[in-house]
């Protein structure tokens, strides 16, 4: 045991305040109440540790009832969105029916990338944990990032037992919930692997995993820009946005298409990196030479899971060499003052009464405030006050800033200087 005692890696192990009473004792629901709890509150944010947990109950009831190298474990299927995924932490409950046994060391606690029948081999395994009787024992994996991942569910997780505790109350073992078993969540390895259900275990195993997403999708803003009568013969730019919605880094390999004439596309961002919540542009230009409408389609392939994804480019041209009426009207006048501090409006006018979208976005990328979401505005004159704070009520930071207004007509720029 001595042996044993210094291959267990006790500097990941922690244990939770919240104490399991053994079965002979209360039943004080409050530590399983507690766990319960921090997974409903973390639920939503996807990009930071979540906990899973494959237990729905709040009893307790030990189980002295297996041999050394047995195992006891959980299946775990996550929602799809989440996978790939980092594991952080495992947690299990431990006890013995009588309590006060202390510390033990077992043989191992294993990860495995797969569910019932089979789980197949450990991608993971901690030899030698400790548990100490009578609580939640967490073991932290920070330490070995990106070492356990799964890339897709379910997954399992059981602890292999060295010391037997078959039919002894005062040996600690692991703790099912006592609210009914849930077929295919709950195995024992017992001469081959069973579903625990089956072997009459009347519980769902008190196991719970805190992961990280590792789930990375992209998207462009705008997926469609149109350029409607630019100046004939002369270069027109807009810039559409990578924007990474996911979890972590956001490799773009490839930027293809709207590379003839009238089109042009900077293909810059090929093998850039984008991190999670940012994005990075993308310029695309239009030189018109005739009277031909045209479009073309960009391609972003990346290691998104929803990768490649596309925007459109639309050239909309109405008369040869000569802006269409429409869209004489359709101006920036200014933005006054220029540079601002701490507030500015920008003015613009319309030809006829059309649904205005305005943002304000940061030169890196980033929207920082959407001024008018769809509004529907008169033709003539309008003004919008920008005061220099984000969507989340606070103030932005000195720098160069772009309103955009999108219309059917397509979309005009303006830059903004913020000086605090």
């Amino acid at each position: 045991m001595l042996v044993r005692e210094t291959q267990s890696h006790s500097i990941l192990h922690t244990v939770d305040p919240g104490r399991i009473v053994p079965r002979k004792g209360a039943l004080l629901a409050t530590a399983l109440a507690v766990v319960l709890a921090t997974a409903a509150r973390d639920a939503g944010a996807q990009c930071t540790e979540q906990q899973f947990q494959n237990y729905t109950g709040t009893t307790q009831n030990g189980c002295p009832c297996f041999a050394q190298n047995e195992q006891a474990g959980s299946v775990f299927t996550l929602p799809a969105n989440q996978y790939p995924i980092e594991i952080l932490k495992v947690g299990i409950a431990w006890s013995s029916v009588f309590g006060g046994t202390g510390q033990s060391v077992e043989e191992a606690v294993h990860i495995y990338a797969g569910g019932l029948p089979n789980p197949g081999a450990p991608i993971f395994s901690l030899v030698g944990p400790v548990l100490t009787d009578g609580f939640f024992n967490e073991f932290n994996l920070e330490a070995l990032p990106g070492e356990i991942t799964i890339a897709s569910g379910p997954f399992t997780v059981a602890l292999e037992f060295f010391n037997a505790n078959a039919g002894n109350p005062f040996a600690a073992s692991v703790v099912s919930d006592g609210n009914g078993c849930q077929v295919g969540k709950n195995v024992v390895y017992a001469n081959g692997w069973n579903d625990a259900c089956a072997l009459g275990v009347t519980g769902d195993w008190v196991f719970y995993v805190k992961y990280r997403s590792l789930a990375v999708t992209g998207s462009a803003n705008p997926v469609r820009t149109v350029f409607s009568n630019p100046p004939m013969s002369t270069t027109s730019c807009d810039t559409v946005y990578v924007v990474n919605n996911g979890c972590d880094d956001l490799n773009i390999t490839s930027v293809t298409g709207c590379g003839s004439a009238p089109f042009s596309v900077d293909t810059t961002p090929t093998a850039s990196t984008v991190p999670p919540g940012g994005s990075t542009p993308i310029l695309v230009c239009v030189t018109p030479t005739g009277a031909t409408e045209d479009s073309c389609v960009v391609t972003v392939n990346s290691n998104a899971s929803n990768s490649p994804f596309t925007f459109k480019v639309v050239l909309d041209v109405t008369a040869t060499g000569v802006e269409a009426p429409a869209l004489d009207g359709f101006t920036i006048e200014g933005v006054v003052p220029n540079p601002f501090n701490p507030s500015t409006n920008v003015r613009f006018t319309l030809p006829r009464a059309l649904p205005v979208t305005a943002e304000v976005w940061s030169v890196t990328g980033a929207k920082v405030r959407t001024l008018a979401n769809g509004s529907n505005l008169g033709a003539g004159e309008h003004s919008l006050r920008w005061d220099g704070r984000n969507t989340n009520g606070d103030r932005v930071a000195s720098g160069v800033y772009m309103f955009r207004v999108s219309t059917p007509l397509g979309q005009r720029v303006a830059r903004m200087v913020l000086v605090q």
